[in-house]
């Protein structure tokens, strides 16, 4: 069925909520897991503002991913999941969009927000990563929405 499965991270509870989901596919199919996650400057996504940022910067961001997701993926081959990590550099969407085409990833499992009433408005001014790879690309994508407030509520006090 899959034999590899992209799921891209920014240490947000929106993009873990994939990580479920992902590990259960790649468990049933057999398939290898790749944790990514990009490493930009922090003023990257306002492109006309910023000055060039100096390379440790990007670099400490690059160690911090390179940790973040090596915790994800301890937990995942405790479960007996295959994973490899790695860190993209750049533009979230473009890199992960690269990622999957390098990788040749069978599908990409991607977290997204819940969308609130005004969230139209939030949508156009920052756009959307996981919106920008489902539309961008030919591979499936599967869009993971997070838990409502109240089911995690629920979920905490059964």
């Amino acid at each position: 069925m899959y034999s590899k499965i992209l799921v891209p991270l920014d240490g947000s509870h929106v993009s873990e909520s994939a990580i479920g989901f992902a590990q259960d596919l790649a468990m049933e199919s057999g398939a290898e897991i790749v944790l990514v996650t990009a490493a930009q400057d922090s003023l990257a996504i306002v492109p006309e503002a910023r000055i060039h940022a100096p390379a440790s910067q990007v670099y400490e961001s690059a160690i911090r991913g390179m940790t973040y997701l090596q915790k994800v993926a301890v937990q995942l081959r405790r479960n007996g999941g295959r994973v490899h990590c790695d860190v993209l550099e750049g533009d979230p969407a473009s890199a992960i969009l690269k990622c999957a085409q390098r990788e040749n990833v069978d599908l990409i499992v991607i977290g997204t927000h819940r969308r609130y009433p005004l969230s139209w408005l939030s949508r156009m001014l920052k756009g959307s990563v996981a919106g920008t790879v489902a539309y961008s690309t030919h591979r499936p994508v599967i869009l993971v929405k997070e838990e409502p407030p109240e089911r995690k509520e629920m979920a905490i006090a059964a």
